[in-house]
């Protein structure tokens, strides 16, 4: 049968120690820095005029379900109405309740609609909106290697150059 010892310096188990303890504010850490990377593609890809202005970066956090450390992009607030509109309207899926504002068109409404088009949009009145060709920005956000370096570069800073 095989066996394995190891002898490590007491310098060498303390810094591990500390690695294990700080762990979670680590990978916070690295998560933080991809989102970040993220939101400056983003902000820098938005076909929207004003759009870039929306993207926001939530806290980092942990997720009850299975223990793992998040940050997440988003798009928030309001845009301001064009062309003398005082209220949004939008149904719910399937013809469900209708959703009304006067603070102006959600941000995050016109991000999807941007990023995925839209089908034909006609108003309660029959008035043709026409459709929204899709304009993907949102996903060519997601630069893999960049994310990578980002949450690299922030490990080795976070952990003091032990990982």
């Amino acid at each position: 049968m095989a066996h394995f010892k190891a002898d490590f310096g007491a310098d060498t188990l303390k810094e591990m120690q500390r690695v294990h303890r700080d762990a979670d504010q680590i990978f916070g850490a690295m998560t933080r820095a991809g989102a970040e990377c993220v939101a400056a593609n983003t902000k820098k890809n938005c076909p929207v005029p004003g759009l870039e202005s929306h993207v926001k970066i939530s806290r980092t956090y942990k997720t009850p379900s299975d223990g793992g450390i998040a940050t997440k992009v988003y798009f928030s607030g309001y845009m301001p109405f064009k062309g003398g509109r005082k209220k949004f309207v939008r149904r719910g899926r399937a013809g469900g309740q209708k959703y009304e504002t006067t603070e102006g068109v959600p941000a995050a409404f016109v991000a999807q609609a941007t990023e995925y088009g839209t089908t034909e949009r006609v108003t309660d009145q029959g008035e043709d909106r026409g459709v929204i060709q899709k304009r993907p920005f949102f996903r060519k956000s997601f630069k893999k290697h960049e994310i990578e370096q980002a949450m690299l570069d922030a490990q080795t800073k976070e952990s003091g150059g032990i990982l």
